[in-house]
């Protein structure tokens, strides 16, 4: 996320894309039902930003909030919080690659 930002701006950042998330995942009434809670979401995109701070890739960086992220939160939901494998969209490949 950008460092740019003030506290305030950096939670609502953070709440607005937890609940884009969940809308697709989680709610009731989301695309793709695997019942994501939203504190799953929250650590799960905790995760995504510690990998990405960690791989320092330029080809795996946060995208303020876009597709692609909600995408690499719900594979690590599917990992790293035992959602169905059904849902794992191998978004994750830049970790793939530095555990090979």
């Amino acid at each position: 996320m950008n460092s740019g930002q003030s506290s305030t701006e950096l939670n609502d950042m953070l709440t607005q894309f937890t609940e884009y998330v969940y809308s697709f995942y989680g709610a009731p009434d989301a695309l793709y039902p695997m019942g994501a809670t939203k504190v799953d979401i929250i650590s799960a995109t905790y995760d995504y930003l510690n990998a990405i701070t960690t791989l320092n890739n330029e080809r795996f960086t946060w995208g303020d909030g876009d597709s692609i992220d909600r995408e690499r939160v719900r594979d690590f939901l599917v990992r790293n919080y035992g959602y169905s494998k059904d849902f794992d969209g191998g978004s994750l490949w830049a970790l793939d690659q530095e555990a090979e």
